[in-house]
């Protein structure tokens, strides 16, 4: 069976999505050899992916999935037409994007949160406006959903109205990168570049309203008056949207010198950094899956989260759940690892016991199945 996959996502500097679509695709290379992916994607995506890949297996796009409208149009009126002359009979748009018109072959949706309808707040109106409209299009002409987490499938069901039957939760997994690291150097090294001179609570993330990173800091700025100098608050990430208001709002607090932002890091360092941290801490409001945090647990990482949307149940009960929107909740857990060893690793054992469940080949496999019954779905028995 020939699949096209839609890999517009995956860029140099990538986030969550791009890492989902990247180790996606590298786990149905590895279970499904037998079948064909048909890569949809600018230069700078397709370079990124199509070592060994036939040139007859690849389509370079013109315009980024970030185009609107003139992207839209494309997806919608164009790319059809492309994926119908080269024979493909499943579409998978992994960052939820499929052409809306669908003859020739199945779509496949990957939808990863609801966020533009809970949390609507926290992202640009316009784009909430849009994402609204798109998934509401998206759910009614996908033949099947995919739902990175329960949270998100009772989500779609719930807000949207999607028969639960169409929607197949696949989980996602973390990197091969992300595991236990005992080379004190290299550990040494990374704490060295990025300026930390302490034991230190860590945090990636997108810089954006919704991973509550003002609640984040006021738990840290609280425990002061405990840490007395002794430990410090490592943020990591993009710079995201709506951050004027927030670095206003971060302006306002007295953050000193303890606390150091990093900025986009290179791939290589995040694992080495999980691995140095006391615990890595993941307040946010909303998440979809909260892949961080599994990576955090994938390096044995005491992990400190957030009690809501799907991060309790990727968790399970390795980590610490805290209500995000009380800054204290946040800082008594970061003040109970930080101070209790013996917490410390029982949350590293119970981390890598809960990560070790969660499998990119297990996703693919999972992913495949879905590809074969949309496939079987639209050409009949």
């Amino acid at each position: 069976m020939r699949v096209a996959i839609d890999v517009r996502t995956v860029t140099e500097a990538r986030s969550g999505v791009g890492n989902y679509v990247l180790n996606l695709l590298a786990g149905l290379r590895r279970v499904a050899p037998e079948h064909e992916f048909f890569l949809v994607g600018q230069d700078r995506n397709l370079r990124l992916l199509t070592q060994g890949q036939p040139a007859a297996l690849c389509h370079q796009a013109r315009l980024s999935h970030e185009s609107h409208p003139w992207g839209d149009l494309w997806e919608h009126l164009w790319l059809p037409r492309v994926l119908r002359q080269n024979r493909v009979q499943v579409m998978h748009g992994p960052a939820t994007l499929i052409p809306l018109s669908r003859d020739g072959f199945a779509a496949v949706a990957t939808i990863h949160d609801l966020v533009a309808f809970l949390y609507p707040q926290t992202i640009p109106t316009k784009y909430a406006l849009y994402m609204k409209w798109l998934l509401k299009r998206v759910v009614k002409s996908a033949r099947r959903i995919i739902s990175v987490s329960q949270c998100t499938k009772d989500d779609l069901v719930r807000v949207l109205g999607v028969d639960p039957a169409r929607i197949a939760v696949i989980h996602e997994a973390a990197q091969p990168g992300f595991r236990p690291i005992g080379d004190q150097a290299a550990l040494e090294d990374v704490r060295r570049r990025h300026g930390i001179t302490k034991p230190f609570f860590f945090h990636v993330g997108n810089i954006e309203p919704r991973k509550n990173l003002v609640g984040l800091l006021k738990a840290f700025i609280s425990l002061r008056g405990r840490l007395k100098g002794q430990a410090q608050l490592v943020i990591s990430g993009q710079e995201g949207w709506l951050t004027r208001r927030l670095h206003q709002q971060i302006g306002r607090l007295d953050l000193g010198p303890e606390v150091i932002f990093t900025g986009y890091l290179p791939q290589e360092d995040l694992p080495l950094l999980m691995n140095a941290a006391c615990a890595f801490v993941f307040p946010s409001l909303y998440e979809g899956f909260g892949l961080p945090a599994l990576e955090a647990m994938s390096c044995g990482t005491p992990l400190i989260t957030s009690n809501l949307s799907s991060l309790p149940e990727i968790a399970g009960d390795a980590a610490l759940l805290v209500e995000p929107t009380s800054p204290e909740d946040i800082a008594q857990a970061m003040w109970r690892v930080f101070e209790d060893q013996g917490l410390r690793q029982d949350l590293r054992l119970r981390g890598l016991e809960q990560a070790a469940r969660f499998s990119w080949d297990e996703a693919a496999r999972q992913t495949m199945e879905v590809y074969l019954e949309a496939h079987q779905e639209r050409t009949g028995p």
